[in-house]
């Protein structure tokens, strides 16, 4: 093998090894959360991986924080919190809402509280993961169908801890508590739940 040979080998490994590397970046970008200069609901409209890189504070009294109308979303809340206006109950109000029709969104790792809604309305084959929903006007947590919602803490909102249609959706390893409107409706019990200091029944 005669160096131009091997100088053409060394340059076309060297192309590939940097493609792998781009690549690898695009498939791990995540792109960050930034409240409208407006003020009004955030949309997010792409698949993919979001997050906050601090807390997020909205005014909004009677519409989603944050809406999700498209399949497939990673959003981690990062350790930081979404917080809402507190005040009088309005149904409309959430703090992130999954639109009706879109599947697959995954929430993680952070705080929403003081929304005047529900705190988190999944939508369906979702899941949610490392949650506080506390002191929310509405239900802790709502789900279609299908859902997966593992070591969250729920307490303190008006509605309903989890709030589930069916039981398709499971829950696992959560701390349930001081929900005006209950602990826990639908859903199938994955085990090591605690509801008001006891074992979910």
């Amino acid at each position: 093998m005669n160096r131009a040979r091997v100088a053409n080998l060394l340059v076309c490994l060297s192309l590939t090894l940097l493609l792998l590397g781009f690549g690898h970046g695009a498939a791990h970008a995540q792109t960050k959360l930034v409240k409208p200069l407006t003020g009004t609901t955030l949309r997010i409209t792409k698949s993919g991986s979001y997050f906050l890189a601090a807390n997020y504070v909205t005014a909004l009294g009677a519409l989603p924080a944050i809406t999700v109308a498209v399949n497939n979303v990673t959003i981690n809340l990062n350790g930081f919190s979404l917080i809402g206006p507190g005040g009088i109950a309005t149904s409309s109000a959430t703090g992130i809402f999954v639109a009706p029709g879109f599947s697959g969104v995954t929430i993680v790792n952070g705080t929403i509280t003081k929304i005047r809604g529900t705190a988190l309305v999944l939508g369906s084959s979702g899941t949610a993961g490392g949650l506080q929903l506390i002191g929310n006007n509405g239900d802790g947590l709502q789900c279609t169908a299908a859902c997966l919602v593992t070591n969250n803490v729920i307490t303190g909102n008006t509605g309903t801890g989890l709030n589930f249609s069916d039981s398709t959706s499971g829950y696992q390893n959560n701390i349930i508590s001081g929900n005006t409107g209950g602990a826990v409706v639908g859903g199938t019990n994955m085990g090591h739940n605690v509801c008001n200091g006891a074992l979910c029944p």
